[in-house]
């Protein structure tokens, strides 16, 4: 017997035994589905991390008074206490980095409105204060009008450089360039609309956002909030290089001793990336974790459901053991027949877990991308559940007597 007729058998017997079979391959179904809807949604987001960060290349850097973390920061208490970042530390920086090209201070404020006579958008708005190398540093581009210029932030002109959800919001039919708004009750004058794109500190987009000079900013807002410093180095593979530089003109610019813990961070978006993926380790050893299970109970199910089959064609092994067929025919019979039962699951498990990973994705508004890994992980998976619980019933047919087996009834 070759094996296409192995195949046909095997598809037929399965197909006679429906429910059993459907039963049999829950635990592999729901073994793939977990792997694919999990790795799906982390590439998903990692897709878009990576996405919004390209923004801060390789050569960008910023020094802030927190550390970026991900997750549960336990010693938030203890960071709060830091001393805010200022002028001192950003003239400290742009005189001991010789490393970089452009140094951009910026300070930050949330939750504010953005209004245009009766249109205003939702509370939700981030307001930065920033210099002509926010632009760059930051990732974005001017979609319509200028950026900042450095006579704006000598003269702390009430000027604003509106973010293109904002401006879409409050200006839906005319162009914004030139028209006075509000920002969080200060009145400012359009000079520029940016394009949404690339990643804020704080989380979102740059689309609802306002960036004006931060000498106005401080004028209207005070200066007792904690300054960002954005880095951008000349040569990118001197980062590191540039990063030990900001390290030490921070530390000898508060007074930090040896051995000292640095009272401010240091950060760039590989450091994000790899904070995402330290965390998200985890979360796809404990996918693997729950599909291990699934799958291996439905292996066992695989394997009971074998010996079954086996029994009920006791006969049926006889006759053909009496026509000549040989007991290694015998094992690969059943042995495909295990496989395909498994590798059915696991194409219906591949399909579901697609569907549901993208299903999710749209209800939560989250990025989906799904990784090819995890689905030949998946087939591949299931291949050898179904050779390692099916090996045991296979050799159990394949080593039954001819003649007990024809008088089986």
């Amino acid at each position: 017997m070759n094996w296409m007729e192995s195949i046909a058998i095997s598809i037929t017997s399965i197909l006679n035994q429906k429910l059993r079979s459907s039963l049999t391959l829950l635990g592999v179904v729901i073994g793939v589905i977990t792997i694919i809807a999990t790795m799906s949604i982390i590439k998903g987001l990692k897709n878009m991390m990576e996405e919004e960060m390209s923004g801060l290349s390789a050569g960008v850097f910023q020094v802030q008074k927190w550390d970026v973390q991900i997750g549960d920061d336990h010693n938030r208490h203890r960071r709060k206490a830091r001393p805010n970042i200022g002028p001192e530390e950003v003239r400290a920086l742009k005189e001991n980095v010789p490393l970089a090209r452009v140094i951009a201070p910026e300070i930050w404020k949330w939750n504010a409105v953005i209004k245009y006579q009766n249109n205003a958008t939702n509370p939700n708005c981030t307001v930065a204060g920033g210099v002509p190398g926010f632009v760059i540093n930051n990732g974005i581009e001017i979609e319509n009008g200028r950026e900042l210029t450095e006579q704006d932030v000598q003269f702390a002109r009430h000027v604003t450089v509106l973010g293109s959800s904002a401006a879409q919001k409050i200006f839906p039919f005319r162009d914004p360039v030139g028209e006075y708004v509000f920002v969080n009750g200060k009145r400012a004058r359009v000079v520029g609309v940016v394009m949404e794109r690339g990643s804020m500190f704080g989380g979102g987009s740059y689309g609802n956002f306002a960036l004006v000079p931060l000498t106005t900013f401080i004028n209207w807002w005070g200066s007792e909030r904690s300054w960002n410093v954005t880095v951008r180095v000349a040569n990118p593979e001197k980062i590191k290089e540039a990063i030990d530089q900001a390290t030490v003109a921070m530390r000898v610019v508060r007074g930090l001793r040896p051995g000292d813990e640095n009272n401010f961070g240091i950060w760039h978006s590989d450091q994000l990336i790899q904070s995402f993926n330290e965390i998200t380790k985890w979360i796809r050893v404990a996918a693997f974790g729950i599909a291990s299970i699934s799958l291996l109970v439905a292996g066992i199910g695989i394997m009971n459901i074998m010996l079954v089959v086996v029994t009920e064609r006791t006969r049926e092994i006889g006759i053909r053991m009496a026509l000549g067929a040989k007991r290694s025919s015998i094992l690969g019979q059943f042995l495909v027949e295990a496989v395909i039962l498994s590798e059915i699951g696991a194409v219906i498990g591949v399909i579901i877990g697609v569907v549901a990973a993208l299903l999710l994705g749209k209800a939560a508004n989250l990025p989906i991308a799904v990784p090819l890994w995890s689905i030949l992980v998946g087939i591949l998976f299931c291949s050898a559940i179904g050779v390692i619980f099916g090996t045991w019933p296979a050799w159990k047919a394949s080593r039954l007597n001819p003649i007990e087996a024809l008088r089986y009834e």
